[in-house]
């Protein structure tokens, strides 16, 4: 098969599996493809941008669902803070999802520039 910007359903399947299953044999098999097709599909470029799409929506609602969990966290961390009660775990609970949201963060903006970085290279190739 040629690779063309145009994908079948068991390609977009096949990319939306290896989010997923824990290897490609069983994203294959979830796809209901061959392994061997599998693993030659992995070099086309139109779904390995199908996969960089898949992953960085999966990374957008991870994102989203922290963010709907950091008033949350600070709140937790502001009870701790102004009770006596012990608190150590309701902190670290904090604590997690903060750290995983600016993590997130850091890595929607760091894909975002690679992006544009990659879109910027692949114009000036083209002239």
């Amino acid at each position: 098969m040629a690779d063309c910007d145009t994908l079948t359903p068991k390609q977009r399947a096949f990319a939306r599996a290896l989010l997923t299953e824990r290897d490609v044999r069983s994203a294959a098999l979830a796809a209901g493809i061959g392994e061997r097709t599998a693993f030659r599909w992995l070099k086309l470029e139109a779904l390995q941008r199908e996969i960089a799409d898949v992953e960085s929506a999966a990374l957008a609602e991870a994102t989203r669902g922290l963010l709907r969990l950091a008033a949350d966290a600070v709140n937790t961390l502001g009870d701790a803070m102004s009770t006596d009660a012990a608190t150590g775990a309701r902190i670290r609970a904090a604590d997690i999802v903060l750290a995983r949201l600016l993590q997130l963060r850091e890595l929607v903006q760091i894909e975002a520039r690679v992006t544009a970085l990659e879109t910027a290279l692949r114009q000036e190739v083209k002239r």
